[in-house]
């Protein structure tokens, strides 16, 4: 039969229990600050910090990482990562490659930029850097994320990258209208050429015609006036009739560089309108 303890024996039993519960104590107590103490640190980061474990539960996350995707932590905390905080259209690749990080299929993604949705359906694009999470045994349990929101400065960039292209479009076309200028203006500086070239020969045209026209009517005059006063078998009559010919040959060219002169002339009034 067993011995029964004595009541020192007892006391000294209740003295090592409660001494191994103080001990406890400061344990927890110990891991409660410093538990305390390293959400503190997140919590004052400036960047999104979430860890996600190997069934993309979130198992932690900071103050500034439920301020941008406007959840509070209890709504986060235990909820599916991709589910409530990835653009739909985003999730089946990210989930793919999450699932291959877990299982050791690929290298840790130490930097990707990929955009995230909040509470009330905004995105927001993050630059994230991860870190793998193993347990004692080496064996990956989870990712650890931080991440910068970078809407404003993608959104300035692809404004830029607009103004940009915009600026480039419309030199583009301002060196087509001045290409097109500049062949306007070589085709009226062949116009304009060609109405002082039309002009010139018109003021030469009509000082021909001018300085030929008044000796050559008078000459044909009387030509004409001794060629009918000649009688028939004078052998001058003769000779008379070859100049009247050649009159008539020089009259028919003076016709002639008139029409041209009124032609060009005509050419150039219809070009410089």
């Amino acid at each position: 039969m067993d011995k029964k303890p004595t009541y020192d024996e007892l006391e000294q039993k209740v003295v090592e229990l409660e001494k191994k519960i103080s001990e406890y104590r400061k344990i927890v107590e110990s891991q409660s600050q410093h538990e305390f103490t390293a959400q503190s640190y997140l919590d004052i980061a400036k960047v999104i910090m979430v860890a996600i474990n190997a069934r993309g539960e979130i198992t932690l996350i900071n103050k500034k990482g439920c301020e941008i995707l406007e959840y509070s932590e209890n709504e986060l905390i235990g909820k599916i990562w991709f589910n409530t905080c990835v653009p739909e259209g985003k999730r089946k690749d990210i989930i793919d490659i999450f699932q291959k990080l877990m299982e050791g299929e690929i290298e840790n993604i130490e930097y990707f930029q990929n955009p995230v949705v909040t509470k009330n359906g905004n995105e927001r694009i993050i630059d994230w850097y991860n870190t793998l999470l193993r347990d004692e045994s080496g064996k990956i349990i989870g990712t650890l994320s931080s991440g910068e929101d970078v809407t404003e400065k993608v959104l300035a960039q692809q404004e830029l990258q607009s103004t940009h292209e915009e600026l480039a479009n419309f030199s583009k076309e301002l060196e087509k209208m001045v290409e097109e200028k500049t062949e306007e203006l070589k085709e009226k500086n062949t116009q304009l050429i060609e109405a002082e070239r039309l002009a010139a020969l018109g003021e030469i045209s009509n000082r021909v015609a001018h300085d030929l026209r008044n000796p050559l009517t008078v000459v044909g005059g009387f030509a004409r006036r001794l060629y009918e006063n000649t009688p028939d078998d004078d052998l001058n009559k003769k000779y008379l009739t070859i100049i009247l010919s050649e009159v008539k040959v020089l009259e028919r060219k003076l016709s002639e560089i008139i029409k041209i002169r009124d032609a060009k002339e005509e050419i150039a009034n219809h070009n410089m309108s």
